[in-house]
């Protein structure tokens, strides 16, 4: 999932925001819930390894048909962040993609077909929004010295024999029926 476009140069992440959104399960479902939610998938990806490491650029594009007003992208602490004023998401990936100089340096998140459809049209890779979060936690967990760094589960020798004992007790008795 963690591709390059070149030797040194980070990979540009064209996020679906409200396609991760529901995907992370954070949709709310309650009025004057959904700002809370996009900045905490915000937060969650400016603290990301990828991102802090300079190996991924995120840009997230979130559907604003009912905007009010046109606003200028922005950044959340690194996240680069897009409302597609009166149009979806969709629409604007489609367009920031065919403007794009290096296709091959992007990847689309989403789960939708026509944006994945885009993405192979205009030789970008893409990626459904399940993969870019697991990609995003297994980084988490291969990088020592992060909060959330897991040594392998499976261990680098043979078992104790005390548990080695202990297994073959549980397991030579046949199961009751």
């Amino acid at each position: 999932m963690g591709y390059r476009s070149a030797p040194g140069c980070p990979v540009t992440y064209l996020i679906d925001g409200y396609n991760l959104l529901h995907a992370v399960g954070w949709a709310p479902y309650r009025p004057g819930k959904l700002e809370p939610a996009r900045r905490k998938l915000l937060d969650w990806l400016a603290e990301s390894i990828p991102l802090k490491s300079g190996a991924a650029v995120f840009r997230v594009v979130f559907d604003a048909q009912k905007g009010s007003a046109p606003s200028a992208g922005r950044s959340h602490r690194g996240v680069r962040v897009q409302f597609a004023y009166r149009r979806t998401a969709d629409d604007l990936i489609e367009e920031l993609l065919d403007a794009e100089p290096t296709p091959r340096a992007v990847t689309v998140v989403s789960n939708d077909g026509r944006l994945h459809e885009a993405a192979r049209r205009t030789g970008s890779r893409w990626s459904g929004c399940q993969e870019f979060v697991d990609w995003l936690i297994e980084s988490e967990r291969a990088t020592p010295g992060t909060a959330h760094h897991r040594p392998p589960e499976k261990p680098d020798g043979p078992a104790p024999a005390d548990e080695i004992a202990a297994l073959l007790r549980v397991f030579e008795k046949p199961k009751p029926r």
